[in-house]
């Protein structure tokens, strides 16, 4: 990890994550290849999920003014059962996620495709218990599976036509708790079940060494998103979760 080559993808990483929690929503799908560079298997959410959490204290500091707690309240149940879903998982099996991460990604591509549509065609959003349920259930699953919640909670947020501070604000609180969540069970996992750990003191060193990066990432994610208007942002968000969809099916 603390090679030269590891070292650049980590602060390229880093700093992806830190634009994606406070400007660019849904970009830090982009960071997981590159730590899939420096790690394999169990590592790779392992080593991404401490650089998340330390973005999203400053999303959560800036925006949390914004939340719309109506919206998350909606979301909260369906969450926690995804989260048990990709317990179960990788109890079951492991790390091989590759082949729910591909339909979740079609899945999503369509997704995307209907919400660009309804904003071409001016359609009213609306909060339902279905569309709650089935992006919540997918979020909580991904999240935990892959740290890859992105294209699908930020599809689900743009589709409702949130301001860019009140999404910025809900999804900062959202991915924070569930990223904390995450902590106590990736540690029972990596004692408990076959797969190896998803955190070593290596790893936690070489995230540490990033955290300058992260901090020059989310003051550069806080200019973008100051200048910004609002229907680019939006379609930003959609376009950069269909982005992250074709990364899950590719």
């Amino acid at each position: 990890m603390f090679t030269l080559g590891g070292l650049i993808a980590g602060v390229v990483a880093a700093f992806i994550v830190g634009i994606s929690k406070t400007g660019l929503p849904g970009s830090a799908l982009a960071a997981i290849p590159l730590i899939a560079v420096v790690v394999e298997g169990r590592m790779i959410p392992g080593a991404t999920l401490p650089l998340l959490i330390v973005a999203d204290l400053f999303a959560v500091a800036w925006y949390r003014r914004h939340t719309r707690w109506d919206v998350l309240r909606g979301l909260a149940p369906w969450l926690g059962v995804g989260f048990l879903a990709g317990i179960g998982f990788f109890v079951v099996v492991g790390a091989a996620t590759r082949q729910l991460e591909r339909a979740i990604g079609v899945i999503l591509v369509v997704i995307v495709l209907l919400q660009l549509w309804r904003m071409y065609r001016d359609v009213a959003p609306r909060i339902g218990v279905a569309a709650a349920a089935g992006f919540g259930t997918a979020g909580g699953f991904t999240t935990f599976v892959a740290n890859a919640a992105g294209p699908v909670l930020n599809t689900h947020l743009a589709g409702l036509r949130l301001d860019k501070s009140e999404l910025l604000g809900s999804a900062a609180w959202l991915y924070f708790v569930l990223n904390v969540a995450k902590i106590p069970f990736y540690l029972a996992l990596g004692s408990w079940s076959e797969g190896g750990p998803f955190f070593t003191v290596e790893s936690l060193t070489w995230n540490i060494v990033l955290i300058p990066a992260i901090v020059a990432g989310v003051f550069t994610g806080r200019q973008v998103y100051r200048r910004i208007p609002q229907r680019r942002f939006l379609l930003a968000v959609l376009l950069l979760s269909a982005a992250g969809a074709l990364a899950l099916v590719f």
